[in-house]
């Protein structure tokens, strides 16, 4: 989370749904950090169970993630290819 301070200015945006007006900041203050680590990463929750299983006989198998854990962490499994693809 962070805290900004900064006054509002007249802008000429083009990539943003508020175009005629932008923020310059002043003071910038991180309120809280976030973990260094991510419960899973999105390149595990890209694979697929096939790639999975065949991978547990390997030395580095691929994590197993149970849907109890993609469901905690939605906002980070919605970010893998297959699920994202849904939200367009």
């Amino acid at each position: 989370m962070v805290d900004l301070q900064g006054t509002v200015a007249a802008a000429d945006v083009k990539s943003a749904s508020v175009q005629d007006a932008e923020l310059v900041i002043n003071r910038i203050h991180a309120v809280s950090k976030a973990d260094a680590m991510l419960p899973f990463l999105v390149e595990d929750a890209a694979r697929s169970e096939k790639e999975v299983e065949e991978s547990q006989d390997t030395d580095r198998p691929f994590p197993r993630l149970g849907q109890e854990l993609r469901l905690d962490h939605r906002w980070l499994d919605l970010r893998a290819p297959a699920n994202n693809a849904i939200m367009r």
